[in-house]
């Protein structure tokens, strides 16, 4: 710890760098400040003059809330943050100290902050960055009594204050539940020794300190580590010494030559009360999809939430065996293509067993992912609860672009009504018009089957979708993106439609989803669907409370 390290009193203390920020928007809003600043209990800026008005009233002292987010309005990317390790005075980075831009904004900083040779801000903004760093820690300072303290990426990349200083800062907020913050090193186990109410923690850079918790500490309910790579002995510490723990975000998960036997002596009989999972990272490119399921999921037997970023197909039916309490099962991309994504088609039908062994599922938010319609009739529906459901359904017993022209001939000629054909008499078809029209009579039992099948067991649902496509072109990287131009760039087009979906006709069994009063959203972009002025008309007075359709586009 510090030793000695001064109060601050910021109030009564003008310096060249404090004038530098209040000039701009005049003394009256400090002033406003250090006449009511000690009734404000929550703060929630982004804006460096006022938090330098904030710091330098310093009558700001009675937050419970403080909040600072993204102040980099200037352009410019983000950069690898250094530091000052607290175990030396060295820097830990490949870089030179640079030269500070302007006075410290208190002596409370002396020997503990340096500018950060990796930010690069623009000449004009060096001052601003460097006064503004100091005055967010000066105000966290001025705030004992905080409950909750979020610290945007920002006030971690614009200078380089040292761990120690960091630490000292921080001990004191002995009420502290809520802790959002990116250190470039973090020690988890210090900052839960020092901080006895913390119950979330939110950090999105890394690297996590290599050392294991040194003891359990059952105040932590919520940890988010979602740009760190997690190596099995870690992972397993976190597991094992938070036993509190009821919600984990991780970026990548390396299980570093263990096994199965190890992962159970490591653990004993520790309890893990996991219940939400968030995996980012790992998933994109099939990555330790084994290990996770194999090493990871099988001790997770309370999990009700598990949110990836791929579906990736161990993983997913790892999870239908072995979480059979599972709730909500959601891709972290809220939007996907339905076209093929950088070359990694996903497997078909890797959540059957979700769907047969979780009898507690209420959300299977997956646009990403594909059932087979045969293979999904198969299945059996374990749970009645559902209220999302989206998902990608082919394999759709449709007919074949020489068969609907057969079948349009038809229709077209009044030789067959298509909702009466089977009074049609047979002997006076040609082969190739039995086969269209055996065909037709196929798929349509199939798909009134599965959407009979989803009104009688959901009829809770509020989101129903069977397609969905990023709108932008620059969103996502398509292998070969169709796309159009709009009045503010490009967007994606729908190509040619989606072969062998569902076609959502009223005669194809659209009218059997009529039980889902509750329907808030349906979606049928890119699927080549058959949905016309009737189908709409029945849409409007069937699901009063519809209110999205992903799809709608060109009516």
């Amino acid at each position: 710890m510090l030793k000695q390290i001064p109060t601050v009193t910021t109030a009564t203390t003008t310096t060249k760098a404090t004038e530098t920020w209040v000039e701009a928007d005049g003394w009256w809003l400090r002033d406003l400040f250090v006449k009511y600043g000690h009734h404000i209990r929550s703060l929630d800026v982004s804006s460096p003059a006022l938090i330098a008005a904030i710091s330098s009233a310093g009558t700001c002292t009675g937050l419970q809330s403080f909040k600072v987010w993204s102040v980099r309005n200037r352009g410019g990317g983000w950069y690898t943050p250094t530091w000052i390790s607290r175990d030396s005075d060295q820097q830990q980075q490949p870089f030179a100290p640079l030269e500070a831009p302007g006075p410290l904004v208190s002596p409370v900083f002396e020997g503990h902050i340096l500018p950060n040779p990796a930010a690069h801000p623009a000449k004009e903004d060096a001052l601003e960055y460097w006064n503004l760093a100091q005055h967010v820690w000066l105000i966290v300072r001025q705030n004992v009594g905080l409950q909750r303290l979020t610290l945007g990426k920002d006030i971690s990349q614009l200078a380089v204050v040292s761990a120690d200083f960091i630490h000292d800062t921080l001990s004191p907020l002995q009420n502290l539940e809520e802790f959002e913050f990116s250190p470039p090193e973090l020690d988890l186990d210090r900052y839960l020794s020092m901080l006895p109410k913390l119950q979330s923690f939110i950090s999105d850079q890394g690297p996590i300190d290599s050392g294991d918790l040194l003891r359990p500490y059952s105040q932590l309910l919520n940890l988010s580590l979602h740009l760190t790579r997690m190596a099995c002995p870690r992972l397993f510490s976190l597991l094992k010494n938070l036993p509190g723990l009821v919600s984990l975000r991780i970026g990548r998960f390396d299980d570093c030559g263990w096994s199965v036997d190890r992962v159970k002596e490591f653990l004993g009989d520790a309890p893990i009360n996991l219940q939400d999972l968030y995996f980012g990272r790992y998933q994109w490119r099939n990555y330790r999809d084994h290990e996770v399921a194999t090493l990871l999921i099988p001790t997770l037997t309370r999990l009700t939430t598990i949110v990836v970023l791929r579906e990736n197909s161990e993983t997913a039916r790892a999870v239908g065996l072995y979480c059979r309490h599972l709730q909500v099962f959601r891709q972290a991309t809220d939007e996907t293509s339905l076209h093929p994504v950088n070359g990694y088609p996903m497997v078909p039908n890797a959540l059957c067993g979700i769907i047969e062994s979780c009898p507690d599922l209420e959300e299977l938010d997956a646009i990403s992912h594909k059932f087979e319609a045969q293979r999904l009739l198969e299945c059996q529906w374990a749970s009645s609860r559902l209220i999302v459901f989206r998902v990608q359904i082919i394999g759709v017993e449709r007919l074949t672009a020489e068969q609907q022209d057969v079948m349009d001939t038809l229709v077209g000629s009044g030789r067959l009504r298509l909702d009466n054909s089977t009074d049609l008499q047979e002997d006076l078809l040609s082969e190739d018009e039995r086969g269209a029209v055996s065909q037709l009579q196929r798929s349509r039992l199939q798909q009134q089957e599965i959407l009979s099948r989803m009104s009688h067991q959901w009829i809770s649902l509020t989101t129903l979708c069977f397609g969905l496509e990023y709108r932008r072109r620059a969103s996502y990287h398509l292998d070969v993106p169709p796309h159009y131009e709009g009045d503010d760039g490009e967007y994606l087009g729908y190509g040619e439609p989606i072969p062998n979906t569902l076609e959502l006709s009223l005669e194809s069994g659209l009218d059997r989803l009529s039980t889902l009063n509750d329907l808030e959203m349906f979606g049928f972009e890119g699927l080549d669907h058959r949905i016309g002025k009737a189908e709409l008309e029945w849409m409007a007075v069937s699901w009063p409370r519809i209110k999205i359709m992903p799809g709608l586009r060109g009516y």
